[in-house]
């Protein structure tokens, strides 16, 4: 591929995932990265930041400034490991417990839909591609 149509294809994906980005979180109330914490923590239970920042391949600093802001509006509590003081440990709260059920249940109303103009099966085929990308790399 040339490199002019490599860094096309670069910026195209880049604005559209900026698009989609700001749609999530005006839909949801949420940032991506926090949204994918929070759902990470509901499905794992309690987690150190280092396995939040390793499930999503991002610096454990920025993990930490994620987790103060989730922290601060009541999503998520930090606490020191008792049996390892260096590691804190994350755990959801109720509030993000129930603030997560009601976006779900928005969703499943229909009232938290995303303005996405795919099917379901376009995405899945373009979920494909990009893992299809993601592994040669």
């Amino acid at each position: 591929m040339k490199l002019k149509a490599f860094s096309n294809m670069l910026l195209k994906l880049k604005n559209v995932e900026q698009k989609l980005t700001k749609e999530f979180e005006k839909s949801t109330g949420f940032s991506l990265t926090r949204y994918q914490i929070l759902i990470y923590l509901k499905d794992k239970g309690d987690s150190s930041q280092m396995e939040i920042a390793n499930y999503l391949r991002i610096d454990p600093a920025a993990i930490t400034r994620h987790l103060r802001i989730l922290e601060e509006k009541s999503y998520v509590e930090r606490n020191r490991n008792k049996e390892n003081v260096r590691e804190v440990i994350v755990s959801l709260t109720c509030f993000a417990r129930t603030e997560l059920t009601k976006c779900r249940e928005k969703q499943s109303e229909n009232q938290c839909e995303l303005p996405v103009p795919f099917e379901s099966d376009e995405i899945e085929k373009l979920m494909e591609i990009l893992e299809e990308i993601e592994n040669k790399l």
